[in-house]
């Protein structure tokens, strides 16, 4: 349904919203349908999720012929109270690196790793684009952004920035305090 009003929208700078919002629709019901696909109604498969994920965003994007995506981790599950928000701030860093950080439609690499060790969750979401240019005002409408800081705190994580060949974005959860 999102599509078809997508497809009816003139407006360049709601129709990106919109656009968003359906990636965020498709990216929630990609957990839940992995959730019944597996049978287990409680843990998600991240790896296999990241990987459709990935997928998914590049063909909406129509970026799977000029950029590399890979998931740099072992199988690793989650609670679905933790694999949701989790998912959509992947969903996010995704979708931000292939609208900003290859200009003029260049190649590149998107990276996704997730790790587990000693009670923490570490997660990296990178890429190999022109980076964040400092003093750079928020394009679009900064939900993205808002949204992810959100997430973060809704699992007691803390966000780090690197600006060094590209943009990385890493993040430590707690995870029994993650729920």
């Amino acid at each position: 349904m999102l599509t078809l009003q997508i497809a009816n929208i003139d407006d360049p700078s709601f129709k990106q919203i919109m656009e968003d919002t359906y990636t965020r629709v498709q990216s929630m019901g990609m957990i839940h349908l992995s959730l019944y696909k597996e049978g287990n109604l409680k843990k998600v498969e991240m790896k296999e999720f990241f990987n459709g994920l990935g997928r998914f965003i590049f063909d909406t994007f129509d970026a799977s012929e000029r950029i590399r995506f890979a998931t740099k981790m072992p199988p690793i599950e989650l609670d679905v109270d933790v694999a949701i928000p989790i998912g959509l701030i992947v969903n996010e860093l995704i979708s931000n690196s292939l609208k900003y950080a290859f200009p003029k439609q260049g190649p590149g690499q998107i990276s996704v790793q997730l790790l587990e060790n000693g009670g923490n969750l570490y997660l990296k979401v990178s890429d190999d684009g022109i980076g964040i240019m400092e003093n750079s005002t928020i394009k679009g409408t900064g939900f993205g952004s808002e949204l992810i800081s959100l997430l973060t705190r809704q699992l007691d994580g803390k966000m780090t920035l690197v600006n060094d060949a590209g943009t990385s974005f890493t993040f430590e959860f707690i995870l029994n305090k993650a729920a």
